[in-house]
């Protein structure tokens, strides 16, 4: 029978004291169960945390010095604190002192602790509330003894956590870090409820809420001024944390999204607190609070411990709130959930004789839910759930969640005019739900998020056989399931990359140590050897144990790479299928890129093993040498993200499926970690080319805005026309080390910098070659008849400062840096080992005869065939429009002409004047020497035909 107290029409003093007497009661049973949860060694605790508090005793744990802030109000240890703080300490001896301030107004419990959901190793969160009068230092001080008692808690395995809290900026609604679990958004209207119907008080002052009666919540502030008014009440008695008044809807929906969050990785934790918020958004926003219910009940004089413990409570207004909408199978899901929480095995019997309040309540609750022995067991055994079960399970959570996020974007629809919501944060939640929930080919999906505690499998079956669209695949079967019983049996998992069902299996802990793989048919791509170096890798890459959720501010940038492992061939070996082709494979060239006489590449397929920093594993399967690339230039996009300064991942690769698996994987390994290091370059400049030579051709990697992309170049001639072409601006070329290794091209790039005019000379017995980088990186090269070497320079050094001399000329803002800038030389050798190496050279410094004859050209455009030019070779003119197509020969007879013996040694451009836009630099060197080029090229072939007549 309850024993109600009317307060319509006030409550006097005496009444006050029996509503305070009751919450005292109940605050003393919680404190009694929260002991009674803990072992023999940590009970003590309880008793002993006031104290610790209450002064400053060296031998007593967290102790900083004497100054530390202490002293509880209205407190004074029982035997049992003095006892508990004896057994930690011989000497300890309590000497009561009188304090002229009491520095610590209250300490309280916090959460789950005493309710039905502490569980064993379930953690403390306990406040220490303070005066609010407390300098900085002061602070900094009870902090510091805070954490010390943390550490001392650590000693005898229970896991602590304090939060000193300033009660005034508490209710101005200024909070620190209240929870170690804490999303960071401020929420004082819910971790003020949450307080309220959770909150233990160990010692010190009661909250003054308690004296509110239910239908004064809405006239809280003034009810509270009339109780200190007229003296029923002394302030210095009390908390007043404030009262529950109207919550803004950002609020509301950050506690949603924090609960939604969490419930992702540890959907059992969260899914009632979830419910709990749903049902409190359908009444938003006039909220009947679950501690208001509860007061409501003690007020009433129901006071029933079961019936008022803080998860009860939780439940009885989901299961209200889900029987009123009909929705039996997510009540299910909630009770579920409740069981899994308060780790009660009721389907075991209990061999203690003692009543436990737990287990008693739980039965009650089980029987009005008509669960069922064979219920209970299979729940009691989730541990020992198979995969299947997990995953229907995994499914049913899965459709939770997902419904939560979409009741959560209509509530902010619907209340976002006005309101503080966050859209930003709704959309960062929907990416954490995207990457952890949805299912996509390639993608590792983790099917147990706190489901069950592992899922080793003892023995996995590995089957390669014909799909119904007559492909091959790979399908995973638990136990041992041999040919015959395959067609009988379901795969748990079914893909076309081996890679992709192994990462799986490692990612959700299927392999344990013990785990026996057997392979089937006998006749399988992958030997057992093979097999079981790919699951050591993959340990190794990816230890069972180590499973970190990523932040989810970094969801706001796009997807970068955390890790990437390159699997090659895996049942594949290259030699074998280039023998059976009839390809020679004997041959000293032993890169597996360009392998033996036929140049064959040795990579048959690649799958590719990526982390994210969204929290995903991805793999993706390529096949050949465009694959191999196609995976490359996946690598980049995801390391080389715009604006990261992160260190790009080493790329790691395996290979196992050859006897030269190991310099396969070492030769894919380097190049993938050399192209990502090239384009990220020591500036983090991308603007850059990547060359290679895989099978018999050539390839360029290059960056176009945020995309790598790949070209192919099938011949040495159009390679160096690709190079030849003009750049807008520079962009540095890095030569494979092991392509063009019969060329001096690699060393000529090596060396090439941005800004400079760089020539490189190489002499044959014939003809001497010429390679020329301009500023912007385009590569220049012209054979030329062997002769005097210091004339040849001379003449491409009179050709190049004119061109230098001609820019800061006609440009806006002349540069004293051109004038300044000499053209660099550099004679290219060779080794007997036939490396090529480069050494600088000093500028040609001889001066020509005065006989010598200069010739130009001077032109209003670079397109000779359609704009009049002239040629003027000495003092003498030859006009375009005059000669038309002969000028040529007109301009080869009068060299000849001038030279002893009408010797028909090469001609050379000595100068040229583009009038027309040049000024404004539109064309670059390489531009200008492939004009010099062809204009030599037309000069020298009618110079010879000059010469033979």
């Amino acid at each position: 029978m309850s024993d109600a107290i009317s307060y319509k029409n006030g409550i006097g003093r005496k009444e006050l004291k029996t509503i305070l007497r009751r919450f005292q009661s109940i605050h003393r049973e919680r404190l009694r169960r929260i002991a009674g949860e803990l072992r023999p060694n940590q009970r003590g605790v309880i008793d002993l945390l006031p104290l610790m508090f209450h002064i400053n005793h060296p031998t007593l744990p967290g102790f900083v010095n004497s100054k530390t802030p202490a002293g509880i109000a209205d407190y004074s240890p029982g035997q049992s604190a003095l006892n508990a703080a004896g057994k930690i300490s011989r000497s300890f001896s309590y000497k009561k002192r009188a304090r002229r301030r009491f520095q610590i107004h209250g300490i309280y419990l916090m959460g789950s602790t005493g309710s039905i959901a502490h569980a064993s190793g379930s953690d403390l969160d306990i406040w220490v509330c303070h005066d609010s009068s407390l300098k900085s230092e002061e602070l900094e001080q009870l902090r510091e003894k805070a954490s010390r008692i943390e550490q001392w808690a650590e000693e005898i395995s229970l896991e602590v956590h304090f939060f000193v809290m300033d009660v005034d900026a508490f209710r101005k609604g200024r909070l620190d870090s209240l929870s170690h679990e804490s999303s960071g958004t401020a929420q004082p209207h819910l971790l003020l409820e949450e307080f309220y119907r959770t909150g233990a008080l160990a010692a010190g002052r009661y909250p003054a809420w308690w004296l509110v009666p239910p239908e004064e919540e809405a006239n809280y502030s003034s009810y509270i001024e009339m109780l200190f008014h007229k003296r029923f009440v002394d302030p210095i008695d009390c908390i007043d944390f404030g009262g529950l008044s109207s919550l803004p809807a950002g609020e509301f929906l950050g506690a949603a999204h924090w609960q939604l969050y969490k419930g992702i990785d540890s959907p059992y934790k969260t899914i009632l607190k979830l419910l709990l918020t749903e049902s409190y958004a359908q009444s938003y926003p006039d909220i009947n609070w679950l501690c208001q219910g509860a007061k409501a009940s003690i007020y009433a004089g129901d006071i029933d411990m079961n019936e008022l413990d803080p998860y009860v409570l939780m439940y009885r207004q989901v299961e209200k709130y889900l029987t009123e909408r009909d929705e039996l199978q997510r009540l299910e899901l909630a009770r579920r959930c409740f069981y899994f929480k308060t780790e009660q095995n009721l389907s075991k019997k209990h061999s203690s004789t003692q009543k436990l309040w737990k287990r008693e309540l739980m039965e009650e609750l089980v029987a009005s839910w008509g669960w069922h022995s064979t219920y209970l067991k299979k729940l009691d055994g989730r541990n020992s759930w198979k995969i299947d079960q997990v995953m229907e399970e995994r499914n049913t959570l899965v459709r939770e969640l997902t419904h939560s996020y979409r009741l959560l974007t209509d509530f902010a629809k619907a209340y976002a005019a006005g309101s503080t919501i966050d859209p930003r944060e709704l959309s960062l939640l929907g990416r954490k739900l995207y990457t952890a929930l949805e299912r996509r080919p390639g993608k590792i999906d983790h099917i147990n998020p706190g489901i069950v505690k592992n899922l080793v499998e003892h023995r996995l079956s590995l089957h390669y056989a014909r799909t119904r669209g007559n492909n091959h695949a790979w399908f995973l079967f638990l136990g041992n399931v041999d040919e015959k019983s395959a067609p009988m049996s379901r795969p748990v998992k079914t893909s076309q990359g081996l890679i992709e069902v192994l990462t799986w299996c490692q990612h959700n802990q299927l392999l344990g140590k013990g785990t026996v793989v057997t392979l089937y048919p006998k006749k399988n791509p992958i030997s057992t050897a093979e097999l079981q170096s790919l699951i050591a890798s993959l340990r190794e890459l990816h230890p069972a144990a180590k499973h970190h959720e990523p932040p989810i501010e970094q969801l706001a940038s796009p997807p970068r790479a955390t890790s990437c492992a390159l699997f090659i061939n895996t049942g594949s070996d290259p030699l074998s299928r280039l023998a059976k082709a009839g390809k020679q494979i004997t041959s000293n060239r032993d890169d597996p890129l360009s392998f033996g006489s036929a140049h064959s590449s040795l990579i048959d397929s690649i799958e590719q093993l990526t982390t994210t920093s969204w929290g995903e594993t991805l793999v993706v399967r390529h096949w050949g040498t465009t694959g191999l690339l196609d995976s490359l230039c996946h690598y980049l996009r995801l390391t080389l993200l715009e604006g990261e300064g992160n260190t790009p991942p080493s790329a790691t690769a395996h290979c196992f499926s050859s006897v030269r698996g190991g310099s396969i994987a070492k030769r894919v390994e380097s190049l993938f970690n050399d192209v990502c290091h090239s384009f990220a370059g020591t500036n983090g400049d991308r603007e850059a080319l990547y060359l290679l030579q895989a099978d018999n051709d050539y390839y360029l990697i290059q960056q176009q805005k945020e995309l790598f992309s790949f070209f192919p170049v099938k011949s040495w001639g159009e390679l160096l026309e690709v190079l030849g072409e003009p750049q807008e601006y520079y962009r540095k070329l890095t030569v494979d080390p092991l392509a063009l290794f019969d060329t001096p091209l690699a060393k000529v790039f090596e060396n090439d910098q941005s800004g400079a005019i760089q020539l490189y000379y190489y002499t044959n017995k014939n003809h001497t070659d010429l390679y020329i980088v301009d500023e912007n990186g385009s590569l220049f090269h012209q054979q030329v008849q062997k002769s005097d070497e210091q004339y040849l320079l001379l003449q491409q050094q009179r050709f190049l400062n004119g061109i230098q001399l001609l820019r800061n000329i006609r440009s806006e803002a002349p540069s004293f840096r051109l004038l300044q800038d000499s053209i660099e030389f550099y004679q290219i050798n060779r080794s007997r080992k036939g490396e090529y190496h480069i050494e600088q050279r000093t500028p040609p410094t001889i001066r020509l005869p005065s006989s010598y004859m200069e010739l130009h050209l001077v032109s209003d455009t670079l397109d000779l065939n359609f704009s009049p030019y002239l040629l003027v070779c000495g003092d003498q003119e030859f006009n375009s429009l005059e000669h038309g197509d002969h000028i040529y020969t007109a301009v080869a007879e009068y060299i000849l002409s001038k030279r002893a013996n009408r010797e028909a040694y090469p001609i050379y451009l000595t100068g040229l004047e583009i009038t027309g836009a040049f000024a404004a630099g539109k064309w670059s060197t390489i531009a200008l020497l492939n004009l010099k080029k062809r204009l030599e090229g037309r000069l020298n072939r009618a110079l010879q035909q000059l010469a033979q007549t």
